[in-house]
């Protein structure tokens, strides 16, 4: 891997002052996982480095899921892994760097089949092989928190830096209240540019203490979920030095907004052209084509979008969250929003997924769609805002008994990968409804 070597010179010289590097793969989750090695060691990376596949089927806290048939039962056998090129980069410690892995198949030869980054890599390449070029920008809304705990041990809004009182208001887009987190805004700013992420700015969103990160939209559809999990790295690291908690939950608080992962997509040709607008710029035949397929399979894909039992608790009414597979123009309370745009920049955006989804599987879900759009017909796209639109699982149960019964969406994620998907999602379910929350106690403790 001579690039990669030239790679490991050029960083060396930008970042002298590094000592570890992070080599980091992400699991079902999007977690990054892996181990912190001596920069000395990093021209070792080149014959790669080994590490458990059970890894790939790793639960939300970080157990592996054994029924997915990775682990013990095949006597955790590891897979090699071998550098994504281009993804060494500085982290916020000033001595840390980062590398980003991808694994390969039990012989070394292929991309494993069961990691969702090496899916999407294969989807894109077939969109490619149409002549269709995707492009893709994502937005991430999270939390600021107090690191103090509330006296009955939940989290909390931020104290306000200059104010030095506690969020409780909402001032959506309030640039003076960006002024009250300058600190912690121009360090993640200083940091993202370090790190080459391609950012366009961050603001203020419907809650106390809840932010949105945008990015430009970019043709290297790999290389935005790729920054995406570098973006919440930093994001969690330049937090700590601030003295901050930080939250992608989809839902941490009960009373305000949750916070999404949006995906705003497009297609064009070789040319640079927007295949999703004719040459009058009024919608193209593809356009309705990968609407009516996006909605399609919606309610199968709903699983993959929301991924915890927490996500499905962002669906509340005046939220501005869709609980319909319908799709409107200018309209935020839908699940595909077509935003402002002339036959230029024509896109559309996928409003379901909340801030905890894999960002790998977001995007494949998507790109699935683009290549599912051969199926359909123009006139199979019902109409905005349209009144027969059918409600999508809001409970995670029901979204995991659909999550297979989707042919499409089988064939472009695979159903090796969908089926490993659903056993550790209904394994960190099972888990999840052992437990006895205090609200039960509460509630019945006398009255039962």
């Amino acid at each position: 891997m001579e690039t990669f070597e030239n790679e490991i010179v050029d960083f060396l010289q930008k970042w002298p002052d590094v000592e570890f590097i992070d080599l980091i793969f992400t699991d079902v989750n999007a977690t990054p996982r892996g181990k912190r090695i001596p920069v000395s060691a990093l021209p070792k990376v080149v014959k790669g480095i080994y590490l458990p596949v059970s890894t790939i089927s790793l639960n939300i806290v970080g157990s592996v899921v054994e029924e997915a048939g990775l682990g013990e039962e095949i006597g955790e056998p590891d897979n090699i892994c071998f550098p994504v090129l281009g993804s060494l980069a500085p982290t916020a410690k000033v001595n840390v760097g980062q590398l980003l892995l991808t694994m390969m198949d039990a012989q070394g030869k292929g991309t494993n089949p069961l990691a969702i980054r090496n899916i999407l890599s294969d989807l894109v390449d077939k969109l490619h092989y149409r002549g269709q070029f995707p492009v893709i920008a994502l937005e991430l809304e999270f939390y600021l928190l107090d690191k103090k705990r509330a006296a009955d041990g939940s989290i909390q809004a931020p104290i306000n830096p200059v104010k030095n009182q506690r969020e409780n208001t909402t001032e959506v887009y309030d640039v003076n209240g960006l002024d009250d987190y300058e600190d912690f805004l121009t360090a993640f700013n200083t940091q993202a540019e370090r790190l080459n992420l391609n950012t366009s700015g961050m603001l203020i969103e419907s809650a106390p203490g809840q932010f949105e990160l945008n990015f430009n939209h970019q043709q290297d559809v790999l290389n935005a979920c790729d920054q995406l999990i570098y973006a919440k790295r930093l994001i969690r690291q330049v937090a700590t030095q601030y003295d901050f908690d930080v939250t992608f939950m989809a839902k941490p608080f009960a009373t305000t907004a949750g916070s999404g992962k949006h995906i705003h997509i497009s297609v064009v040709d070789q040319q640079g052209d927007n295949l999703l607008s004719d040459k009058d710029g009024n919608e193209s035949p593809l356009f309705s084509k990968m609407m009516a397929a996006m909605l399609a399979m919606i309610p199968s894909s709903i699983a993959l979008l929301c991924p915890n039992i927490n996500s499905y608790r962002r669906f509340s009414t005046g939220m501005y969250t869709p609980v319909k597979a319908n799709w409107g123009k200018n309209h935020r309370g839908v699940a595909l929003r077509v935003p402002s745009s002339n036959g230029q920049n024509r896109r559309i955006e996928h409003r379901i997924a909340g801030a905890d989804v894999n960002p790998y599987i977001l995007t494949a879900v998507v790109i699935s769609s683009v290549l599912a759009s051969e199926h359909f017909s123009p006139q199979q796209c019902p109409p905005a805002l349209d009144e027969k639109s059918m409600v999508f699982p809001l409970r995670m149960p029901e979204a995991l008994d659909k999550l297979l019964h989707n042919e499409m969406l089988n064939e472009y994620l695979t159903p090796e990968f969908l089926k490993l998907y659903k056993v550790c999602k209904e394994s960190e379910l099972a888990e999840f409804e052992k437990t006895v929350t205090a609200l039960e106690v509460d509630w019945m403790l006398y009255s039962a």
